[in-house]
């Protein structure tokens, strides 16, 4: 979000020099410079220990495509509660190991995505009301059904990481 206009009190920006930051908006009522935000969100590639991976079908993202689970982090949660929390929501199912693999942009929705892998023990699926549809999905399977291998795209970044994982055992 780029503001132009005080949250606080509704009064325009102006920018302001902000240390090493440059020129911030900033309002001259509240005294108090705003600088530009986004969404942290979490996304979490959820395996099982016969190495199969639980893709979701959701209509609202894509009707050609499959995903895996992510939502964003809410205030006073930090990251890991998120996607341990996001897990359970949508699949129902409890992450026993949650392997941080870094953090990515994704520019088409202005969000920081922190992405993991959820290890979790094979169960059936408890699914929210946001989730059309998910399956166990075999290894090799998976990039068939995820959205194409393109800059950007945290879902194979994720899928080789855990290839990675496999072949260091």
């Amino acid at each position: 979000m780029k503001y132009k206009y005080c949250p606080e009190c509704g009064a325009k920006l102006n920018g302001r020099q902000a240390g090493d930051d440059g020129l911030v908006p900033y309002c001259d009522n509240c005294k108090r410079y705003w600088f530009d935000s986004f969404s942290s969100c979490v996304i979490v590639m959820v395996v099982n220990e016969l190495h199969e991976i639980a893709l979701l079908k959701q209509s609202y993202i894509s009707d050609q495509y499959e995903t895996f689970v992510a939502g964003y982090i809410t205030p006073g949660e930090n990251a890991e509660e998120a996607a341990t929390r996001e897990v359970k929501e949508e699949l129902g199912l409890t992450v026993e190991n949650l392997i941080y693999e870094g953090t990515h942009w994704f520019d088409k929705r202005e969000q920081l995505m922190h992405a993991y892998i959820g290890i979790v023990k094979k169960a059936d699926f408890s699914t929210s009301s946001e989730v059309d549809g998910v399956s166990w999905v075999p290894l090799e399977e998976a990039p068939t059904r995820m959205f194409p291998d393109r800059p950007g795209n945290t879902q194979h970044i994720l899928y080789r990481k855990y290839l990675e994982l496999l072949r260091a055992k």
